[in-house]
């Protein structure tokens, strides 16, 4: 099995800060997603991953060489045009050479557990295997019976709705009867491949997720996952180090890679940066080599060094 991290998009809706910094290398709780993703798919024993990339696609080349030194090189598809979820998959097929594929949406982060979906899927003999969540409002619904996806968009009235989670596996199988035009989604193969009556795994996925591509969530994606019981252990699903966090009660606030400041409340903020005792920041994401001396009054806010995005 290999597995395909999917980091082409534009990032529409975090601009201005996706002007500068593409979006799977947006940080969560001060690492870029792509990092996370990728540590997971490896500890999984996956170790042949490939990116895709368009936007800002050498500033995501420059970051892959780096974090593929300790491990197998990434192997990097460039789209000079966006090829969409199923397109994507057309350039890979010489790489892949008829193995399955993991794919994991750019701007999601997720405690799935990948080893047990692996293991599931192989048992299951299925087409595919589709990691769902409970029903979201505003998503296309899943519709779910007996553990095998029934239906996308429309489905039987006794099925239960599901949302999917960015996360699937794909067979060979599955990747031939895939169309080779350029653009396209991948849904449309789920489609024509439900029609046919052929066997997707439905894979429940109940504990954390988030999606990082919309403002609001962005913020409510870091407070969720402090706020979690479990912290600790999400923390080691994500691969994300604890031993950096210097969390303020009296702010609740968590400071990463920089001193405390007394003007942050309910903020996650992560360095280096210019600190200023006169800055007020509530409710903000500040990420490194922000000069807070610019920004004396923010509430709400992501804050990088080239961008200001609303939250809130």
């Amino acid at each position: 099995m290999k597995a395909l991290l999917l980091a082409a998009g534009l990032g529409t809706r975090l601009k201005p800060l996706t002007d500068h910094i593409p979006k799977p290398l947006t940080l969560f709780m001060g690492r870029p997603i792509l990092d996370i993703v990728y540590d997971q798919v490896t500890s999984a024993g996956v170790e042949q991953v490939a990116v895709n990339t368009h936007h800002l696609a050498f500033v995501i080349a420059e970051h892959t060489q780096k974090i593929g030194l300790s491990k197998q090189p990434i192997h990097i598809s460039h789209e000079p045009e966006i090829l969409g979820t199923g397109g994507s998959i057309n350039p890979l097929r010489p790489w892949l050479d008829h193995d399955d594929l993991l794919i994991f949406n750019g701007d999601i982060v997720s405690s799935v557990d990948l080893n047990a979906l692996i293991t599931s899927y192989h048992a299951s003999k299925a087409w595919a295997a589709m990691v769902l969540i409970p029903h979201k409002r505003g998503t296309t619904p899943v519709f779910v019976k007996m553990n095998r996806v029934v239906g996308i968009g429309d489905g039987p009235a006794d099925a239960e709705m599901k949302t999917f989670a960015g996360v699937h596996i794909i067979s060979d199988a599955f990747i031939g009867e895939m169309p080779r035009e350029s653009f396209f989604s991948v849904i449309d193969t789920y489609q024509k491949l439900l029609k046919a009556q052929k066997p997707i795994l439905a894979f429940t996925h109940e504990g954390y997720w988030a999606d990082l591509g919309i403002p609001h969530d962005y913020l409510e994606a870091h407070e969720d996952f402090w706020n979690a019981k479990d912290r600790s252990a999400l923390a080691k699903a994500l691969r994300i180090d604890e031993k950096l966090w210097d969390w303020d009660e009296a702010q609740r606030s968590l400071f990463v890679g920089t001193d405390r400041i007394a003007g942050v409340r309910e903020s996650f903020v992560f360095g280096p940066l210019k600190a200023s005792a006169e800055s007020q920041i509530t409710k903000c994401i500040v990420y490194p080599g922000v000069d807070l001396t610019k920004h004396r009054h923010e509430h709400g806010k992501i804050l990088s060094k080239e961008a200001c995005l609303n939250v809130l």
